[in-house]
């Protein structure tokens, strides 16, 4: 079965305030080509497809539309799992309609889905986290585990371990690592169909430990102590992961993440953005391939030295097709006029000054969210010098004279 793997759209994210729904339009686009040159018969997608838990009504209404699209009305089968970024609840609202068009949205861990038809293809049977699958006579097995927190999880290995004792009798370890009890959860999925000769898939959101941490993650799981160690997961033809940015693969596991599709941080310009097409063959023999996706408006920063040079860097850019992170060095505060000179440049998210006071260095960031914010940075600035925040009758003034300025 061709299956085609992609996760973290992300629909709604800004960058400092700033929206990016006309890029995350264009990956909609794309990929909607993808899928039309390659025919997948499932397309997975591994969580975080919103940024927050109550996106907006455009990103909403973007989701809505590519998935009608992607399904073909049905005849393509796409299966779904909610990130940490994403409110389950709201994802399965739609969940009625969403089978007519052969999508499987899964709210929870261990979810028992119905057997039947979904769109134009059969779900044969099911499992908690699983189903088989039967598009055009070709057959596989997907097990899905939504993000899950740690007390969600230390219940459902409770569940796991009371089978196991039932089973095996005492002496069953219980006291295992995060990573171990993802490991159990996940090899006790695949037991009622370890029997089936079908192609094995599972998908997950969650981070492998050693993997990038240049996107959204959680500091509690990059520090390790949520991390999955690869050696935990079980066997199987594919792990579609989501949850990382970076598009990375272990080969020996078969488990990839297909990161973001568009670049959302600074630190994310060092990689290209992906969705991966996984062959998957059953017994192991599956063929994993990447496609390039387009960056449609890089992130980029530049530092330069002196207020004049910014000006002039920020008039040769004022067309580029660039979100800009500008850091200016100098030894002199900035006038209104240059602020507002610098502020022509709409592609501008962030400039950051590092003022040179002999020895010493201040820094001051003008852009917040997306608006300049003069007065704090004043009252910063002003710090710098007595110590305290200036009255608010000298701020008043400030700005009074800033507005002289600019008329």
């Amino acid at each position: 079965m061709k299956v085609l793997h992609t996760s973290d759209w992300h629909l709604g994210k800004k960058l400092e305030g700033l929206k990016r729904i006309e890029e995350q339009e264009k990956f909609i686009d794309r990929l909607e080509s993808i899928v039309l040159e390659e025919n997948p018969k499932l397309i997975l997608i591994a969580g975080d497809i919103f940024d927050t838990p109550i996106p907006s009504s455009e990103a909403e209404k973007l989701f809505f539309d590519a998935i009608k699209k992607l399904s073909n009305h049905g005849e393509r089968g796409i299966i779904i799992i909610p990130g940490n970024h994403d409110s389950a609840e709201r994802l399965v609202a739609s969940k009625n309609l969403a089978k007519e068009f052969g999508v499987i949205i899964y709210e929870n861990v261990l979810e028992e889905k119905e057997i039947g038809t979904y769109g134009k293809f059969q779900v044969e049977k099911t499992t908690k986290g699983g189903v088989i699958l039967n598009i055009d006579g070709e057959r596989a097995f997907i097990y899905s585990l939504p993000y899950i927190s740690e007390a969600y999880l230390d219940e459902a290995y409770k569940n796991i371990l009371a089978e196991q004792i039932e089973e095996l009798g005492e002496g069953v370890e219980e006291s295992l690592s995060y990573s171990q009890k993802i490991g159990a959860l996940l090899k006790r999925g695949l037991l009622e169909v370890e029997c089936e000769n079908i192609p094995k898939i599972i998908m997950a959101h969650l981070f492998i430990m050693g993997s990038s941490g240049d996107g959204d993650e959680r500091e509690a799981e990059l520090g390790g102590s949520k991390g999955v160690d690869i050696n935990d997961l079980p066997e199987v033809d594919y792990i579609a992961l989501g949850h990382i940015h970076k598009p990375m693969k272990y080969l020996k596991k078969r488990a990839c993440y297909s990161g973001s599709p568009i670049e959302y941080r600074v630190t994310e310009n060092k990689y290209n953005k992906k969705v991966l097409i996984a062959e998957v063959n059953g017994g192991l023999d599956t063929e994993i391939r990447e496609i390039e996706l387009e960056n449609y408006k890089p992130i980029k920063r530049y530092e330069v030295e002196g207020v004049e040079e910014a000006i002039e860097l920020s008039k040769s850019l004022i067309q580029a097709n660039e979100w800009i992170y500008l850091k200016i060095i100098t030894d002199r505060w900035l006038a209104g006029s240059e602020l507002k000179e610098l502020r022509k440049n709409k592609n501008i998210v962030d400039i950051n000054v590092v003022y040179r006071n002999g020895n010493d260095l201040e820094e001051v960031t003008y852009f917040e969210n997306g608006e300049l914010d003069i007065k704090e940075s004043f009252k910063e600035y002003y710090k710098t010098f007595d110590g305290i925040e200036p009255s608010e009758e000298i701020v008043e003034l400030f700005m009074q004279l800033l507005e002289g300025e600019d008329e």
